[in-house]
């Protein structure tokens, strides 16, 4: 045993050698150009522009709020020159509720009914009327609203 050292017959010196060659391997070399650090931020420009930002949101959602609440002002006015609320509910052939007791079925028209509603822009003091006047007469006796009625009482 002339030297005395590791085990395996490696040396330190080797071992180091090694570690050295993993950490080149393990990291990697930057490829192209290293860029330079970005330029410090000016807060304030920063804030300037933040501000701005928000008062230009604010002032359009303001303007789009005020053409909305026009158009809704408009509205009334439009119907009164257009087809009466019962002609364009017509013209959408709307189902009609023959009585029947299958819950599934009295769902489905109902469904219908206010998808009809909803295209026609329907105002709520006029659905009543026009869903009744959609309830046909059962068996040639009163409409079904007034035959659900009397069961009720």
């Amino acid at each position: 045993m002339a030297s005395r050292g590791r085990r395996g017959g490696a040396s330190a010196r080797e071992d180091e050698t090694r570690c050295d060659e993993q950490a080149e391997q393990q990291a990697p070399a930057p490829q192209g150009p290293v860029l330079p650090p970005p330029p410090p931020v000016d807060y304030g420009v920063f804030m300037q522009g933040l501000v701005q930002a928000m008062q230009t949101q604010a002032h359009t959602q303001a303007a789009l709020q005020a053409q909305l609440e026009a158009q809704h002002a408009q509205a009334p006015a439009l119907d009164h020159g257009g087809p009466p609320i019962m002609d364009r509910f017509k013209r959408m052939t709307p189902p009609s509720f023959k009585g029947e007791s299958d819950p599934l079925m009295a769902e489905s028209w109902l469904r219908e009914t206010e998808k009809i509603f909803r295209d026609i822009r329907c105002p709520d003091e006029d659905k009543v009327t026009l869903a009744t006047y959609m309830l046909q007469r059962m068996y040639g006796g009163p409409p079904y609203y007034v035959h659900a009625l009397r069961m009720e009482q």
